[in-house]
């Protein structure tokens, strides 16, 4: 076993296929979805000089359930943006290893059934130079997929030639958004990387099962509507207001913290728009309110 690759721990698990064939299918079902995706596979750059997307949010569930939603992304990024030089991948930390942002140079590639994607080992070592908060510990990414389930779609959008810097983010205060996202900027600006930064959450877990009821009827559309007003903050680039509402509802969006610091990074990149490609809710998804969990794509262009 060759321990400077990770491997495809999500694959293993089922959030998407393990084979080759069958992810590459799974992807274009997801772009082709009329329902929930965007309906059409990507035509590779051809909004050229539009504008260029710096980043956004994706969903981690299994492509069943949010591979439509994250397609919205993928298009996107695909028809307008050239192929950046390294992404990085801000997910969300559901193993609890590590610290409130956690890398790892431990994995010289991650593989995935479309081959293995490098990773920027110079891009990390400088961005741990420029911020304390973020720690180098390999567990925190060993059973963790909300970075790797969106790398299958980076490659299918463009291959393998960019490098990867995984990040996995919890219980992030703004302040330690804003001093992450100032050291991912000044790090890209300082190495001359062009990068595309993207964070990995789903929104809110309603059910018992993640301890969050507080819809007994039309939960699709509560869960919605809830979702929609805290989407609202992240449009506006107003991180205090996000986490207010956060705070206001209880509503367990698991990588808030990733979507922080994606939207400071915005505020220093400067003339960023946000714009919600789609949302949707599992409820929405299979007709059974008993779990709703919600999946947006977001896109953050700069215009120009």
């Amino acid at each position: 076993m060759d321990n400077a690759i990770r491997k495809p721990y999500a694959a293993l698990i089922g959030f998407y296929p393990n084979d080759r064939g069958e992810l590459i299918r799974a992807i274009e079902k997801s772009f082709l979805d009329q329902r929930f995706g965007p309906g059409r596979l990507p035509e590779p750059l051809s909004r050229k000089g539009e504008c260029c997307v710096i980043g956004g949010v994706a969903p981690h569930a299994g492509y069943s359930y949010s591979g439509p939603c994250a397609a919205h992304l993928y298009l996107e990024l695909a028809e307008t943006t050239p192929r950046p030089e390294t992404v990085v991948i801000l997910g969300t930390n559901h193993t609890g290893y590590g610290g409130f942002f956690t890398t790892t140079t431990r994995f010289k590639k991650w593989a995935t059934p479309l081959g293995d994607v490098p990773v920027d080992i110079e891009f990390i070592e400088a961005l741990m130079d420029k911020s304390s908060r973020i720690v180098d510990e390999y567990l925190a990414h060993l059973e963790e997929h909300s970075v790797e389930v969106e790398l299958p779609f980076l490659q299918y959008v463009y291959g393998d030639e960019f490098s990867l810097v995984p990040i996995t983010v919890k219980d992030a205060t703004p302040s330690m958004a804003r001093d992450v996202a100032r050291a991912i900027h000044d790090t890209a600006r300082e190495l001359g990387r062009r990068i595309v930064l993207i964070a990995s959450s789903d929104f809110t877990h309603h059910g018992y099962m993640y301890g969050y009821v507080v819809f007994t009827e039309n939960v699709a559309e509560n869960v919605a509507k809830l979702d929609l007003s805290i989407i609202e903050h992240i449009l506006r680039l107003d991180t205090e207001g996000f986490y207010k509402r956060l705070t206001e509802t209880g509503a367990t969006v698991c990588g808030y913290g990733a979507i922080a610091t994606l939207m400071e990074y915005a505020k220093l990149v400067g003339g960023v728009e946000a714009q919600l490609l789609r949302y949707y809710n599992s409820a929405q998804l299979t007709g059974e309110e008993d779990i709703a969990v919600g999946y947006a794509a977001i896109a953050f262009r700069k215009q120009g």
